[in-house]
């Protein structure tokens, strides 16, 4: 007999999601989160910008996630439940010619449905003080900066407190009655057969198995199901199985700096009737989040090639002086001069296929994964649908009563569209 009903691998926001709903719908069954921190939501949860999204990914499926999940959370901050600072500043996609080219018809419905209008590089200078045209300057031209042919305002986006989310579910999670182990690592599945013989060397590769639990800290803990939910560290746990993912991590860095002087006026600069900045994300991937409340900006550069896949938490102070400021300073003058006066680094659990969530089975073992850097805005739906795959359910019902598909994130009949904003 197990020990556990379900053990949940990873108490991220996606972990405690997943456990959240499996308990919630399942009082009788005992569930059990482990978390190698030494609280939840301080691995690459803990990392995110919190930045939202609403009605402005290019996949239906992504879009979905992240709304429903958005407007759970508005609900419960609304009803006193909770508060998690949402700050409805919205999103600006600047789109050079190429990137305008390449997702016109996306960008077309966005403005039909009324989800985000268009501003032209003329608005974007005056309103937003930035430089938009790079005709003639040479540098700009080395590294490759294309002039701005329009800018994708959505203004029912905006960021949040990633530590409060984790909170709530948090809190979910221990009034339903869910287990909280922290501090304790899982060294690897548990791999036995389901009708042991008792000879050596088993399960033999002829043996029927299924995942019996977890090994922490050289100790086993027997499980009827596992879920895995551990973003970027999912492949060390499913490649010695020989089980594949598919996704890689990757180092994404962001650094803070002060708005004093100039960028003090910047920070502070109101426009189309008195709205604060927005958050900004450029052609080459430099993006930019104003944070009033700090008095600073957060700025960060996705890099793609010549960063190699790893679990590398580091920052590098030489990637912003190199890297990040040169374009900073073309498109905003104002940061001439500015320096980090801190940063931090973490990994998006990459799924380079099409850019959407993977949810699917293997066994009796279920894993929640690919988030790309955006999970915390998914994980209510998320957590919605971990719950109905783990049990075999064909539908999931995410927040509002919607009614989602779960095979569409698993990965032999998935159905989803490649999604082309990863910010």
């Amino acid at each position: 007999m197990p020990d556990i009903d379900v053990v949940v691998v990873g108490g991220g926001i996606l972990g405690l999601a997943s456990a959240y709903y499996i308990k919630s719908l399942h009082r009788e069954l005992s569930v059990t989160v482990i978390e190698r921190g030494r609280d939840v939501g301080q691995g690459n949860t803990a990392k995110s910008v919190g930045g939202y999204r609403q009605g402005i990914f290019t996949s239906y499926v992504n879009r979905v996630l992240a709304e429903t999940t958005i407007q759970h959370l508005r609900e419960a901050e609304a009803s006193g439940e909770t508060s998690l600072n949402m700050r409805e500043v919205g999103y600006l996609i600047l789109l050079d010619e190429n990137r305008l080219k390449n997702v016109k018809t996306v960008v077309e419905t966005f403005l039909k449905e009324g989800k985000a209008v268009l501003l032209s590089p003329e608005t974007l200078s005056k309103t937003l003080h930035m430089r938009t045209d790079f005709t003639g300057d040479e540098e700009a031209m080395l590294m490759g900066l294309s002039n701005i042919k329009a800018g994708l305002f959505a203004p029912r986006c905006g960021f949040l407190d990633v530590e409060k989310v984790v909170n709530l579910y948090k809190k979910r999670c221990i009034e339903a009655g869910v287990e909280l182990i922290l501090g304790k690592r899982v060294e690897k599945l548990l791999l036995e057969p389901e009708n042991p013989l008792g000879i050596p060397r088993e399960p033999r590769a002829w043996q029927k198995v299924r995942v019996a639990g977890v090994v922490v800290d050289g100790e086993v803990i027997r499980a009827g199901k596992v879920v895995v939910a551990t973003g970027s560290w999912t492949p060390q746990l499913l490649d010695p199985l020989g089980v594949d993912c598919f996704v890689k991590a990757k180092k994404r860095q962001l650094f803070v700096v002060s708005a004093e002087g100039e960028l003090h006026k910047l920070l502070t600069n109101t426009w189309d009737g008195g709205r604060p900045m927005p958050m900004m994300f450029f052609p080459n991937g430099l993006y930019i989040v104003p944070r009033i409340s700090d008095k600073a900006f957060w700025v960060s550069l996705t890099d793609e090639f010549g960063r190699g896949f790893g679990l590398d938490d580091e920052p590098e102070p030489s990637y912003y002086i190199d890297n990040v400021y040169p374009p900073l300073v073309k498109y905003y003058p104002q940061f001439l001069n500015a320096r980090a006066s801190s940063m931090w680094a973490g990994t998006y659990s990459m799924n380079y296929l099409d850019g959407n969530p993977l949810i699917f089975r293997f066994l009796n073992c279920l894993v929640v994964t690919g988030a790309s850097g955006s999970g915390v805005m998914k994980s209510d739906a998320i957590g919605r649908i971990a719950e109905a795959a783990l049990f075999g359910k064909e539908y999931a019902i995410l927040h509002g009563g919607v009614k989602f598909e779960v095979s569409r994130l698993g990965v032999e009949n998935r159905r989803v569209d490649k999604e082309y904003f990863i910010l």
